[in-house]
């Protein structure tokens, strides 16, 4: 009876934002709003496809006709972004992350907070370091590929909890990755044109994101080593430690003084 309402929640609710996106586009112009809202509530309903508990529904046909739509429309992605990169239909603009990237991104978020507290600021972190990932790909970077294949293998194959529906996650991964895994073979922008949208910005808005950037880093060492505390191999740990853990921030000082000094003749 509960899952029954909520689909039937969801479905009142998909249809006041279609009856909403085309009113928008259709009678006051609004084309751009329009598409907002139906990427913004795209990425919403893959995210209550994850998290939702569908184990009622493991064994019916909707569920499984609704796994093979998603991963049709896996392929379909694929074969479009490709298609259109092949006969140079994509005008490569930089930018670092796309409308609809950033709004299917924020859904996804959304949809996340029907879980705990704990859980939800997870996933939620999960989709801004998702977006770091898409950036990551977006500028090209050295480690972009590795980086990629990580992210990838920490999120479906290791011990880390996987999502109700991993079809569903899936199709919400690899739709939002393959523009900007493409891209490094397609795109043919230049390292500075790829870096314009954060070069131009402001010097204040630059040093702020070296501070966060900064304050990031001693975080995780932070966290890192109250990790310590769970092992029973102490005497080995703890020296290792302390000797990579100087190294690690003594070469990520220098990286953020470097990174400072440019920002600042910029």
């Amino acid at each position: 009876k509960t899952a029954n309402s909520l689909i039937l929640v969801i479905f009142i609710l998909g249809l006041f934002v279609l009856g909403i996106a085309s009113i928008l586009y259709y009678y006051f112009s609004m084309e751009a709003a329009s598409l907002s809202l139906s990427n913004l509530w795209f990425g919403f309903l893959l995210g209550l496809l994850c998290f939702l508990d569908n184990s009622s529904f493991k064994n019916d046909v909707k569920e499984e006709s609704t796994k093979y739509l998603l991963l049709t429309s896996i392929v379909l992605r694929i074969l479009c972004a490709l298609v259109e990169r092949i006969s140079g239909y994509v005008r490569h603009r930089p930018t670092l992350l796309t409308t609809v990237e950033f709004l299917e991104l924020v859904g996804f978020a959304i949809a996340s907070t029907t879980m705990l507290v704990e859980k939800s600021l997870s996933v939620i972190l999960l989709v801004v370091a998702l977006a770091m990932l898409i950036i990551d790909l977006r500028m090209k970077s050295f480690l972009a590929i590795p980086n990629l294949v990580i992210f990838a293998v920490l999120l479906f194959f290791s011990s880390l909890e996987t999502p109700k529906n991993p079809v569903a996650f899936a199709c919400f991964f690899i739709c939002l990755i393959t523009d900007p895994f493409l891209d490094i073979y397609f795109s043919g922008l230049s390292v500075t044109e790829r870096w314009k949208p954060f070069l131009y910005r402001g010097r204040i808005c630059r040093r702020l994101s070296v501070v966060f950037t900064g304050m990031i880093e001693l975080t995780f060492f932070i966290l890192s080593a109250f990790k310590l505390r769970d092992t029973h191999l102490w005497y080995f740990v703890i020296p290792g430690f302390s000797i990579f853990g100087i190294f690690w921030m003594i070469c990520h000082i220098i990286f953020l003084l470097t990174l400072w000094g440019f920002h600042t003749k910029l």
